[in-house]
């Protein structure tokens, strides 16, 4: 049985997508500025790393890494609010979005971890990425066990 979403709700709903498409442009902006992006951190930033050697190249490598981990899970996100919009909230597909979005946070923290190693700095933006990837590993994990409920609730009536 389909819900109606209320107005306060599709407006909401309509914020999020609009969110998620802005934040997909900028993914795509910033990965075409990735040198520009990387040669004004580097300018800005002190060098105490374990690594001595110039970081352009290792900047530039993790962003690219990042950014295709932020793609990935920010269409991830799309397809979620898309299923949300069509009142369809506990579905295995929005579990496998949730998971995909989760296991991408897991690799941008890897990522950042790795390369820590030429600034200090990523690795509290490795801290940030595993702490987002465990939230969103229990919310996959709730929707999953809600759709479990939902499926044998299905079966019963």
């Amino acid at each position: 049985m389909r819900e109606k979403l209320n107005w306060s709700d599709m407006r909401s709903l309509k914020l999020s997508k609009l969110l998620t498409y802005s934040l997909i442009a900028m993914l795509v902006v910033a990965f075409v500025c990735i040198p520009f992006i990387s040669r004004w951190y580097i300018s800005i930033s002190v060098s105490n790393s374990f690594i001595k050697s110039d970081a352009f190249i290792p900047v530039c490598v993790m962003l690219v890494i990042c950014d295709i981990f932020g793609l990935a899970a920010a269409n991830a996100l799309r397809k979620l609010i898309a299923n949300i919009g069509k009142s369809e909230v506990f579905i295995e597909d929005n579990s496998k979005s949730l998971r995909i979005i989760s296991w991408c946070c897991i690799f941008v923290g890897l990522t950042f971890t790795v390369f820590g190693l030429w600034r200090l700095s990523f690795f509290l933006g490795a801290f940030f990425a595993f702490f987002m990837g465990l939230i969103m590993r229990v919310l996959k994990n709730v929707f999953e066990k809600a759709v479990s409920i939902k499926n044998e609730n299905d079966l019963t009536v």
